[in-house]
């Protein structure tokens, strides 16, 4: 999708169209052995569906989760070692982020990251002859001197094609790129494994252990219902719940523990569904070789039926782990991840300050989402925490044309696009206006980055929308104005009559033909509501 993913009520100028996330592709077969050109970066597969795909959406949604992640457990030394989940990120990206934000910028030069294959069936593990991984933060290149240590043939090998549509090493590269910034990756899928060769690869990721190395491992947990063949509890939906929980408890202990003998005992006993199930089986026998006395945090646990507004017979598991070399802090596992509330409420004013502060947001936004500058990362780093950014409110982004040639044969307006009711905090619902202003608003061609010394940006923010009995109540330069009838709506901010010199008629007549609507639809049958805005400009 276009937009930030999980968006649940947005209105734009333009009618924003949102989608879900896209299911997996189905499991193939044995892949073909042939070898893949080199020198070759792989595309970002997942991005636009399991999370955004525009850069400027990708990277703030990112530092929402992780600034959210804030309040979790931080250890006293760093990582040595990581669980995260790997689902869209609407589920899994609360979870993920109460691992990933326990990193810094420099801590690690190289990542190894260890994860499942969905789309492949192979013996052992395979590697990527690929340069790079690409997503929306950039391209992430992959360790050139790993290769040689752990490729074999057989047990590490290459599989052509495996990693083309995966999603458990992609869906956390970009948490890794904006926790750590520069590093390079070694992907590696897990195919069919044993207990022996789980031990002989963790020999070999031994090897890479040098103190700058950081090793993750991708899983989700326990996959429960008819979709994934696996429904040993029955059917009564809060026993359900309340065993799947306590079936992770025993896979989470066993992995605290270091327990590899117990954990392999335990899927034998379960069968339970942990997609993750071999790298688990490797960070449990690399940890006593690299790591003796490693320290375990559970830093976060859920499932997707936790989530609320989440309604489905199925059910996967969400489960975040760090190990340190040293004691940790004390963790706390949640319950269920942070939602975005769904309704604006009033809130007072913003200060001149903190409204310019948005207009630098959406500034940034278009450098980077058009220019790929890195004005982004800077603008939200300046954001103080605290409830003044992070608040729900409506909030449109308006860009206007300011060359006079182009005024008087395009008009002034370039784009403007918002939410009436948004879905999620203020500096995140600014960041996301802006680029559907830029490049999603259907009335104009997407804006060029050769455009942005030419355009004006500004902010306006909303008070919650209120109905009103009749249009005459509509008070022209105070009220924005919301049309519905027969299905369709349309909405004009309080500044567009007095920029155009209209009338209420004129306003009302306008508004129905940016509906869809006969001109004079307002005279009868439609709806109204009013709202307030707050202007901020460059």
């Amino acid at each position: 999708m276009n937009s930030i993913a999980g968006r649940l009520g947005a209105m734009g100028l333009a009618g924003a169209v949102v989608t879900g996330f896209a299911a997996p592709p189905t499991l193939a077969t044995d892949p073909a052995t042939s070898a893949a050109p080199v020198n070759r970066v792989r595309p970002a597969a997942l991005a636009g569906s399991w999370y955004p795909g525009e850069p400027a959406l990708a990277r703030v949604e990112v530092y929402r989760m992780l600034r959210a992640a804030s309040t979790a457990p931080s250890l006293k030394t760093k990582v040595v070692a990581l669980v995260t989940p790997h689902a869209g990120w609407q589920f899994s990206g609360a979870a993920a982020a109460t691992a990933f934000h326990l990193l810094h910028p420099g801590d690690f030069r190289r990542v190894v990251v260890v994860a499942p294959s969905h789309h492949g069936t192979f013996d052992g593990f395979s590697l990527d002859d690929a340069s790079a991984y690409a997503t929306p933060l950039g391209d992430v290149p992959l360790c050139a001197d790993a290769g040689p240590l752990l490729l074999d043939g057989s047990l590490v090998r290459l599989v052509p094609g495996v990693a083309d549509n995966e999603h458990s090493i992609e869906i956390e590269l970009p948490f890794l790129q904006s926790s750590l910034g520069s590093f390079c990756l070694v992907p590696i899928l897990a195919g069919r494994t044993q207990p022996a060769s789980e031990r002989a690869l963790a020999s070999r990721l031994a090897k890479l252990d040098d103190g700058g190395t950081l090793f993750v491992f991708s899983s989700d947990f326990t996959h429960y219902g008819p979709r994934y063949d696996y429904t040993p509890f029955g059917a009564e939906a809060k026993a359900v719940r309340e065993r799947i929980r306590e079936l992770d408890q025993r896979a989470i202990g066993l992995l605290t523990r270091l327990d590899a003998a117990g954990f392999h005992a335990y899927l034998d006993e379960t069968h339970n569904t942990i997609c993750g199930r071999a790298g688990l089986g490797v960070l449990l026998e690399l940890l006593p070789r690299i790591a003796k006395g490693a320290k375990p945090s559970l830093l976060d646990y859920y499932a997707s039926a936790d989530i609320p507004g989440f309604k489905d017979d199925n059910s996967v598991s969400y489960v975040a782990l760090a190990y340190s070399r040293s004691e940790p802090a004390s963790g706390k596992a949640l319950s269920a991840p942070p939602s975005y509330a769904t309704v604006a409420v009033d809130a007072p004013p913003l200060s001149a300050r903190a409204g310019e502060k948005l207009v630098r947001l959406a500034r940034a936004t278009l450098r980077t989402q058009l220019a790929g500058a890195p004005d982004l990362d800077a603008a939200l780093a300046a954001l103080p925490a605290g409830n003044e950014f992070e608040r729900l409110q409506g909030v449109f982004v308006t860009l206007n044309r300011t060359d006079p040639e182009e005024i008087k044969t395009e008009g002034k307006l370039r784009g403007c696009i918002g939410q009436v009711l948004p879905a999620y905090p203020l500096f995140v619902a600014v960041v996301d206006a802006a680029v559907e202003a830029a490049i999603h608003d259907t009335r104009f061609e997407p804006v060029t980055a050769s455009e942005l010394g030419r355009i004006e940006v500004e902010v306006t923010l909303l008070s919650p929308p209120k109905p009103i009995g009749s249009w005459q109540e509509i008070k022209l330069g105070t009220h924005g104005i919301v049309l519905e009838k027969d299905g369709r709506r349309a909405l004009f901010l309080p500044q567009v009559p007095g920029e155009q010199g209209w009338s209420v008629e004129q306003t009302l007549t306008a508004l129905s033909r940016k509906a869809g609507l006969p001109a004079d639809a307002w005279r009868e049958g439609s709806r109204f509501s009013v709202f307030t805005g707050q202007v901020f400009k460059e």
